[in-house]
Parts: structure tokens; sequence; C-alpha cells
């Protein structure tokens, strides 16, 4: 599976994406844009896709999503937003798999920060991401190494049949040298 990092959009970014995106919230299917899984950075639970893309602030450096899957838990308790004068409330989000806390969800703003309101509002520093098709197909790199087949299978069961005598021979040395040393002990 290959990571890669969220890069936070420029609003001419933003407005690229919007225009391949339906209304619906699906991506239009191209060569360029691939959907993107987004995970706990902790317990790498996924929480969300860019099916559900509904912006990014990097000032902020958060990412927003429409939805998102049963993996995060909204907390029951409402917070007020006193640290800029904003007044919003909000409720906590967290991951289910490890409590780590992802985000928040803003359920009452000002209208400047309307955006912002019923939706997911995930923070890029405890989300990973993975890009769905962005893996190829592993070669082996050591062509001297088969992989065990059919075919190679009866090699490997003789080498485990080999490998079983030899080590028969050495549990019988052992037992034969403990005699010995019984024997000796023995009779001093």
């Amino acid at each position: 599976m290959a990571g890669v990092t969220v890069d936070l959009l420029t609003d001419d970014e933003e407005e690229t994406i919007a225009s391949t995106t339906r209304d619906s919230g699906t991506f239009i299917s191209g060569d360029s844009e691939l959907p993107v899984v987004f995970l706990c950075s902790q317990c790498r639970l996924p929480v969300g896709d860019s099916l559900a893309w509904a912006g990014a602030d990097p000032k902020e450096n958060v990412i927003y999503l429409r939805n998102v899957t049963k993996n995060i838990l909204m907390d029951k308790e409402h917070k007020i937003d006193t640290a800029d004068d904003s007044g919003c409330i909000y409720v906590l989000l967290s991951c289910r798999g490890c409590s780590l806390l992802l985000g928040r969800m803003y359920l009452c703003t000002p209208v400047h920060l309307d955006f912002k309101r019923n939706v997911y509002c995930l923070a890029v520093a405890y989300i990973e991401s993975y890009v769905l098709g962005s893996t190829t197909s592993a070669e082996l790199t050591d062509y001297n190494k088969k992989p065990v087949v059919l075919e190679t299978q009866s090699e490997v069961l003789e080498e485990l049949a080999k490998s079983q005598i030899v080590l028969n021979m050495m549990i019988e040395r052992l037992s034969a040298v403990e005699e010995k040393i019984q024997s000796l002990q023995g009779e001093g």
C-alpha cells in the first residue's frame, strides 16, 4: 500500500477539482483524477474519501468532507469556539479505532464561516491518504528465487525431509551425550 501526503490546494486548484465533480459528489472518470481514501494516521482505519470532497483550507491545515465513514465518532458535547471570537458551536470528531482527535464539525457559524457548517473538518496532521490505483504490479527483483508453486512444492518438501533427518540425528547424538554425562556423574 502506497501512502501519500494530502496536499492542500490553492483556490485555482480547487476550482479545477470542482469542475471535475458532479453535484452528487462523485468524480468524473479520468486518467488524472483517481479517488483518494483518507486514513487515521495512528491506526490506519479509513475515515473518508475524495468522493465526499468539499474543499480545503491551507491556512487552517484542514480538509472538508461532506460524508465520512462510521469509523469517525462525533462527540455529544457541544463546544464554543472562543479563540477567534467567532462564537462557532462545534463537536469534536475522533477515530473509532484509536480515539485520536481528527477534527471538528461546526453546527453553528457566523455568516462568513457558513462554508464550515455541517461538513467534517479533518486536520491534515492527523490523517493520511491513499490514492486508489496508485500501486503497480510488483515484479520479482531476485530472479534466482522462485515462487513456491505446485512444481516447486516437491522440492521444498524434499528439503524439509532432509532437515528432519538431520534433526533426528542431532537428537540421537544429544541423547547419547546426556547418557554419557549421567553415567559419569553416577561414577563420581
